[in-house]
């Protein structure tokens, strides 16, 4: 199987993601880059599912509690940027203080 650069980065940002509701599963808090990848997997799935623009900013928003990280990390998490795919074509999303 082939994928194209975008495709196996898209992978990456699941397999982490995966590796982030785990690491929630068994109780613990996550890293800065597990809650990144968690983020950003559910504004995919979100853009996939058809939201609007709008509304994937509103599921990373939303995605993830402070609580469920590592203490200092909501302080150091300034902004997530990530490129989704959605109806009218792919859009940047920033995302600016996902942790609050």
């Amino acid at each position: 199987m082939r994928l194209t650069p975008t495709e196996e980065n898209r992978l990456r940002v699941f397999q982490a993601a995966e590796l982030a509701r785990t690491t929630l599963e068994r109780g613990l808090k996550l890293n800065a880059p597990e809650a990144i990848a968690l983020i950003c997997d559910e504004m995919h799935m979100a853009a996939r599912a058809g939201s609007t623009y709008e509304e994937v900013v509103a599921t990373g928003a939303t995605a993830l509690s402070p609580e469920l990280v590592i203490d200092g990390i909501p302080e150091i998490l300034d902004e997530i940027r990530v490129e989704v795919l959605l109806e009218e074509g792919t859009r940047l999303v920033v995302l600016r203080r996902p942790l609050g």
